[in-house]
């Protein structure tokens, strides 16, 4: 059981279609921010750590004799008197150096903005939506050009309607339906819908033969529209698919509906190419022609 709309992209072209223009470079590190703390005058908490660590010491010192302990107090509070003093005679040099210091920083960081600003720039005009169209376009060009011309093919515009100018209205007219869905689609494209058209698969034995075909001139797309009949065997679909494996090796996008879509829902058939066109970046402009037309509900069958 399968989902439709079936649809097959080759794998190039999925790849093409999220590619962007090579980004520029950079490489600049953020400067890191100055890892020691403001200076103070005197460090509090130093001296509350330096004076308990003294009262610490002069007990161990008491314990282990009795005359050491007030030699060791002398001694700590001189050192913790110079620490304290030292400090407060060195703020203004450790206030100086700090400040520099952040104030280098705030250049670099200042500089790095500016380069992020630019990159950012030059970004934005690397991946602006008409350059990315354009730089995908480009591809799609080279990839499709191996995708020859079908000398056989009849354009829609130039092919006899099999209804005259009455619209089918019996369900098993398929042909006919076919016919004013291709018309409706060539309304908003701006490449060729082709009938009858036929490529020769000769590893099947093969002639396959969509329903419709939309080529697209500028840049050689080249699209099937099939229609999954409900009589088809399993030998036919096993045909089939050996046929759309091969095609979509050889560069062909195909989108398949059941008859009853067609038949039912022409019009948001024809939204499903448009959003597929939308969606690899192929015609991005179709889309917005069926804004007012509700989406194609899956079926599975």
């Amino acid at each position: 059981m399968r989902q439709y709309p079936v649809i097959l992209i080759p794998p190039e072209v999925q790849r093409i279609a999220q590619s962007k223009p090579i980004a520029p470079e950079f490489d600049i590190e953020l400067p890191g921010v100055p890892s020691y703390r403001q200076p103070k005058p005197i460090h509090i908490q130093e001296a509350i750590f330096l004076t308990l660590g003294l009262v610490l010491v002069v007990n161990l010192a008491t314990l282990i004799a009795k005359e050491l302990g007030p030699v060791v107090l002398i001694i700590g509070t001189v050192v913790l008197i110079l620490r304290i003093r030292y400090q407060f005679q060195s703020y203004k040099r450790r206030y100086k150096k700090h400040q520099e210091a952040f104030e280098r920083y705030l250049i670099k960081l200042e500089a790095y903005s500016h380069q992020e600003i630019k990159y950012q720039r030059e970004l934005a005009i690397a991946h602006a939506p008409s350059r990315v169209l354009a730089f995908r376009h480009q591809q799609f060009r080279n990839f499709f050009k191996k995708l020859p011309p079908y000398k056989d093919a009849i354009a829609l515009s130039n092919s006899s309607n099999p209804f005259g100018n009455v619209k089918p209205t019996d369900e098993q007219a398929i042909e006919g339906v076919i016919y004013y869905f291709g018309v409706t689609l060539q309304q908003h494209l701006s490449g060729t819908i082709y009938q009858s058209m036929k490529l020769y698969i000769s590893s099947i034995d093969f002639t396959w033969t969509p329903a419709l075909a939309y080529v697209d001139p500028e840049i050689n797309l080249h699209i099937a529209i099939e229609i999954s009949l409900p009589n088809e065997n399993a030998a036919i679909m096993m045909r089939n698919d050996l046929a759309e494996r091969f095609l979509v090796d050889s560069g062909w996008t195909i989108i398949k509906f059941t008859q009853d879509q067609i038949l039912q829902n022409s019009t948001e058939c024809c939204k499903e190419v448009a959003k597929l066109l939308y969606r690899l970046s192929l015609d991005p402009t179709v889309l917005s022609n069926f804004a007012n037309t509700p989406d194609l509900v899956p079926v599975k069958c």
